[in-house]
C-alpha cells in the first residue's frame, strides 16, 4: 500500500485501472502527466505485479489491467482512507 500512495502518479495509475483497462496514452491523457512519467510508474507497479499488460508482445497499443493483487491494495487504501475520515 505505502508504494502505491507514496506517489500520485501511481495512485492515480491504480485508481484509473480499477475501472478499466488503459493504454499508456489514455492513461497519461486522464491524468495530465508526461507520457514517460506514466509508462515509468506502469513499469514500477507491474514490477510489483500491481498491474500487468494484456499485450506484452505489442510495440503499440499495450493496454494495462489492475491484477488481483492490485485491487486488494486499492481496497487496502480505500478502507485505511474510510478509517482517516471517520476519526
Amino acid at each position: 500500500m505505502d508504494f502505491v500512495i507514496s506517489s500520485e502518479i501511481r495512485l492515480r495509475i491504480v485508481s484509473f485501472l480499477s475501472k478499466e483497462a488503459s493504454t499508456p496514452t489514455q492513461l497519461a491523457n486522464k491524468i495530465e502527466k508526461h507520457l514517460s512519467h506514466i509508462s515509468r510508474a506502469l513499469h514500477e507497479l507491474e514490477r510489483k505485479e500491481l498491474v500487468s499488460c494484456a499485450s506484452p508482445k505489442s510495440t503499440k497499443h499495450r493496454v494495462y489491467y489492475l491484477t488481483k493483487e492490485g485491487t486488494n491494495v486499492l481496497n487496502e487504501i480505500d478502507r485505511y482512507n474510510l478509517r482517516l475520515r471517520l476519526m
